[in-house]
């Protein structure tokens, strides 16, 4: 028999307005619903600040948006986007993670605006990350970010599933007795997520820029970590591979190749 099972008091329990959100992160809460929002991360006038480094990146080419990611721009980490990673704010919040003991998995940029409108699909981030399934996305917004111009869509609790057997779009009848949990997000709010909740992005109806650092943090001792964001070494254990380096064959491959 088939069946998705979860306990609705759970459901009841998250949907109680301002539950999930405040100005000071409440780990336990946030283990149990996968999702919290960080209230004031940084200040506006930071997150003014970042917002025109990334204009500047734009221009000068070392902010660079995806072709095959609509949502996404990429830049190196000697880029002064980077530079979040080193304010005492987000140092701060990284100590209430892995004892303090955490790594870089990515960090890059997501936004919409009236050239990229359209609405991603409900998923998971875990099966497109290499390495151990413990990790959260860190979204810091650099803009208003909400329902209006595609803000993010969260699903308290899902990540208690674990990792579904796939990548790509959870079917939406699977979500509608679920709390959907579409938070405004000023500049300088975080929106903190485990990696295996699901979520997704509606189409943005009043084209408004929504602009935010989508950075994902796991244990310094995962074999993909890019940067040690603590005092503790990288693993040497070093995972730097995509799926094609690693498999002769998969899933990913064979999919690639019908749709050729």
């Amino acid at each position: 028999m088939k069946f998705l099972e979860y306990p609705a008091s759970e459901l009841e329990f998250f949907a109680e307005p301002g539950r999930l959100e405040g100005p000071v992160l409440s780990s336990e809460l946030l283990a149990r619903a996968g999702v919290f929002v960080l209230r004031g991360l940084v200040s506006p006038a930071l997150a003014a600040d970042y917002l025109g480094r990334l204009q500047a990146g734009l221009s000068d080419g070392s902010a660079r948006p995806r072709q095959n990611h609509l949502t996404e721009v990429s830049f190196e980490l000697e880029s002064p986007l980077a530079g979040i990673l080193r304010e005492p704010e987000f140092a701060a919040l990284l100590t209430h993670f892995f004892d303090g003991q955490v790594g870089l998995h990515n960090i890059r940029i997501v936004r919409k605006d009236e050239h990229n409108t359209e609405a991603v699909f409900i998923h998971q981030d875990s099966p497109y990350c290499l390495g151990f399934f413990e990790r959260y996305s860190l979204f810091v917004a650099l803009s208003d970010c909400g329902p209006d111009n595609g803000g993010l869509t969260v699903y308290p609790g899902t990540h208690h599933f674990g990792y579904l057997g796939d990548a790509g779009a959870v079917r939406e009848e699977l979500t509608r007795p679920m709390y959907k949990f579409a938070p405004e997000l000023s500049p300088g709010d975080c929106l903190i997520m485990h990696s295996s909740v699901w979520h997704g992005s509606p189409r943005s109806v009043s084209r408004l820029p929504r602009v935010m650092f989508d950075i994902q943090i796991q244990a310094v001792r995962d074999p993909s970590s890019i940067l040690s964001l603590c005092e503790q070494p990288l693993s040497p254990w070093r995972l730097r591979l995509d799926n094609q380096d690693v498999f002769s064959t998969s899933r990913v491959q064979r999919a690639a190749s019908h749709a050729k």
